[in-house]
């Protein structure tokens, strides 16, 4: 038996090469409570205001994989495992783990003396409720589910989990932090069933207060919070509760939160436009950060029914489109995207390019070939996008120009981004949408790469590749059959990918403590007057 405590995975270490890059650029100097503050613990109190750019969908972090919910919910609820600054997997919630019987047996301990925010000590009942679920419902835990027998509390303090053969994608999977394995008490599982939670209750360093929605959601700090000894790292090791609330301000305007820091009514901002960069980064009471790599900008396709069940036609769609001039009108800046033809950034150590024949090669007159073999007539695309995301926006209005330069009728709907994260569920009433691929330290936690997720990419031959990828634990073995998996997906077409991209946060420099992370967290984080 291997036991394993409190420590990084080593295997996922191998697997990436780089981290998201952060940087500040601000000018004149802080005042000394500010040093003083940024070279110790962070002063207590304080209400923490963040402009995020809509309303969460929902609060259940196992129902979806939008990053407004995991933004919010990162803070209340927590995962058995999670990343640390090399996005290496580490315990939160386990205390430590063991694989026995060839990779087939996993047990997991928890930690004791962990209490809900309703008052409950965390139990395995617990562990085992909400990981079943999240297994039944969420797109990363469907894939590792696929190869679970039984899961089970031994005892108070011990989780099992069963498989079907050994996984090279457990601990990455539990790790997840999209749609994330979130640690719910037993009984609000129960009483959710199979529809959203209803109780946000969780073991997380602040605690639900209230939600009006397009108002604020409100977290306090939850002071019975058991938090672990370790220095922190990443997302994980100890987090500290410092501001007294945090208040999550939606604000979909861009420029309205970009004014809203610099005037100093929020603390901090995400998805600002990058053609702020340079004006931002002269305001000396700001810190400007860059996240990169971040996502990349993507149109899914429709498979399971209407005119992108043809192959042929989403061939089409790619040979039409140009992307350069669609990540420049996107995101501007050469700074800000990059064309790669990689599913995976170029700074991880999965990054490939297997189908650069195929990506970026515009040709008008294959594209009309395709569309007429396709026997396509003139019907409408229905693309969805929002532009509380202006990039969302602003790439799709850029593709239905090239796309209609060719003969293709396009149909944009511009919505609400909880409107879009819901009606891409019913293959009734889309073609295709906008949205973002993030970062993943599994190629296996690739959203589309399943028939689970809108979409719906239903390929036997996927299911084959995609099976023998997560059941393979040697690393070495594994990249051969992701490069295999590379290739399918160019061939295939799911999902078109645009570009990279890379985005703008701010925060006042009076938010002290931030570490710029792929996505932004607040424990750990104080404010000080200036």
């Amino acid at each position: 038996m291997r036991e394993v405590r409190a420590r990084p995975c080593p295997s996922r270490r191998a697997f990436l090469r780089g981290s998201v890059a952060a940087g500040a650029v601000g000018l004149g100097a802080a005042r000394g409570a500010l040093r003083r503050a940024t070279a110790q613990e962070p002063p207590r109190g304080g209400v923490l205001k963040v402009a995020i750019i809509g309303e969460p969908p929902t609060l259940d972090a196992h129902g979806t994989t939008a990053s407004l919910t995991y933004d919010v919910t990162s803070h209340i609820y927590e995962p058995l495992f999670t990343l640390d600054d090399r996005y290496g997997v580490i315990p939160m919630l386990a205390e430590s783990h063991s694989v026995d019987q060839g990779g087939r047996v996993w047990t997991i301990r928890l930690r004791k003396g962990v209490p809900f925010h309703n008052g409950k000590e965390l139990s395995a009942e617990d562990a085992v409720a909400s990981i079943g679920r999240w297994g039944k419902i969420a797109t990363v835990g469907k894939l590792l589910f696929k190869n679970v027998q039984a899961i089970q509390a031994k005892d108070r303090y011990t989780v099992e989990l069963r498989l079907a053969g050994p996984s090279g994608i457990v601990l990455s999977a539990l790790a997840n932090a999209n749609q994330f394995p979130a640690i719910y008490p037993k009984e609000v599982v129960e009483a959710a069933g199979d529809q959203p939670v209803r109780e946000f209750i969780g073991t997380g360093p602040f605690r639900f207060v209230e939600r009006i929605p397009d108002r604020h959601t409100r977290l306090a700090r939850f002071d019975r919070y058991a938090a672990r000894s370790e220095a922190p790292t990443g997302y994980g090791a100890r987090r500290a509760a410092h501001v007294d609330e945090l208040q999550f301000i939606p604000v979909p305007d861009v420029s309205v939160r970009a004014a809203g820091v610099e005037s100093g009514e929020y603390h901090f901002s995400d998805w600002l436009a990058p053609d702020a960069y340079d004006r931002l980064s002269r305001n000396g009471r700001i810190d400007v950060m860059i996240v990169k790599p971040n996502e990349w900008i993507s149109a899914i396709f429709n498979k399971r029914q209407g005119l992108f069940t043809s192959r042929l036609l989403r061939q089409a769609v790619l040979a039409s489109l140009d992307m350069e001039p669609i990540m420049k009108a996107a995101v501007g800046s050469a700074e800000f995207y990059r064309l790669d033809p990689s599913l995976i950034f170029k700074e991880q150590a999965w990054w490939t390019d297997v189908g650069k024949e195929s990506y970026n090669r515009p040709d008008p007159d294959r594209a009309r070939r395709l569309m007429k073999e396709a026997g396509y007539k003139g019907e409408p695309i229905r693309w969805m996008a929002t532009q509380f995301y202006d990039w969302m926006y602003k790439s799709a209005l850029a593709a239905k120009q090239q796309l209609e330069d060719v003969g293709f009728a396009v149909d944009l709907q511009v919505l609400e981004w909880a409107t879009v994260v819901q009606r891409r569920n019913d293959p009734k009433l889309y073609d295709v949408f906008t949205t973002g691929i993030g970062f993943q330290t599994d190629p296996s936690q690739l959203p589309f790469l399943g028939c689970e997720w809108p979409g719906w990419t239903c390929d036997p031959k996927l299911d084959a590749l995609m099976a023998r990828f997560t059941a393979e634990t040697d690393v070495v073995k594994r990249r051969p059959v992701w490069d295999e998996i590379q290739r399918w997906f160019w061939d295939e077409l799911p999902v078109i990918k645009l570009g990279d991209f890379f985005s703008l946060r701010v925060k006042q420099k009076g938010v002290v403590g931030y570490a710029n992370r792929y996505r932004p967290f607040f424990w750990n984080v104080g404010l000080v007057a200036r």
